[in-house]
C-alpha cells in the first residue's frame, strides 16, 4: 500500500517530523510504500476563488502554474494521504493551508472519493480548547462520510499536546501505532 505524508511544518526537523517519522518507519517495516511531501519544498500560491478549477471532472482543473498540482497528483495517487502540521494560532501552518486550499480543484472529481485520511497535529498546549478549531476545520473538509467537502475517509484526528514536555517522543510514538493501526483499518 502506498501512503503520502504530508508535512506542514517549516521545520523539517522538529517535533512534527518527529513524530511522522515515527509513523512512517512503522509502515515501512510493515512492507508499505512512503511517499513524504516537505510542504517548504514546493512552492503553492493561495487559491483565487476563480472557479475555473470547475470545468474539469477528471483532473486538477487549477489554472495556476506553480507547485499545487505535482503535490496534488501524488496525493491522488496514494491510497492514504496523513496531513501532519504543528498548531499554529489555532489552525494549520501557513505553508500547509494553501495545499488545503487549492485541493478544492479536486472536490467536483472522484479523484479522492473513499481514499483514507487523516490528521496528525503536535501543539505546545493542552489539546482542549487548543486544537479544536483545527479538528473541526479538518473535518468538515475531508469527512466525506459526514457531507465533509471532499468525499474521502476520515479515519481519525491525531493530536499530540504538549510537545515540549520530556515524555513527547514516547507519546509521539504511542500515537503513531495508533494512527498506523487506523490507517491500515480504513482501507
Amino acid at each position: 500500500m502506498k501512503i503520502t505524508t504530508v508535512m506542514g511544518s517549516p521545520k523539517k526537523h522538529g517535533k512534527t517530523a518527529t513524530a511522522l517519522e515515527f509513523f512512517e518507519k512503522q509502515l515501512l517495516s510493515q512492507g508499505h510504500e512512503i511517499d513524504r511531501i516537505n510542504i517548504t519544498d514546493y512552492h503553492i500560491n493561495g487559491c483565487l476563488g476563480c472557479y475555473a478549477c470547475m470545468q474539469k471532472q477528471n483532473a486538477a482543473g487549477c489554472v495556476q502554474k506553480d507547485d499545487a498540482e505535482q503535490v496534488l497528483m501524488r496525493i491522488i495517487s496514494a491510497d492514504a494521504v496523513v496531513y501532519a502540521s504543528p498548531l499554529y494560532s489555532f489552525d494549520l501552518t501557513a505553508q500547509m493551508k494553501p495545499l488545503v486550499d487549492r485541493s478544492f480543484c479536486l472536490s467536483n472529481t472522484p479523484l479522492l472519493d473513499g481514499k483514507s485520511v487523516a490528521l496528525l497535529i503536535t501543539c505546545a498546549g493542552q489539546e482542549e480548547g487548543n486544537a479544536d478549531l483545527v479538528q473541526e476545520f479538518f473535518r468538515r473538509g475531508f469527512d466525506g462520510e459526514n457531507k465533509g467537502m471532499f468525499h474521502t475517509k476520515l479515519v481519525g484526528e491525531f493530536i499530540i499536546p504538549f510537545s515540549d514536555a520530556s515524555d513527547f517522543s514516547d507519546r509521539a510514538r504511542k500515537t503513531a501505532e495508533t494512527l498506523a493501526t487506523s490507517i491500515l483499518n480504513g482501507l
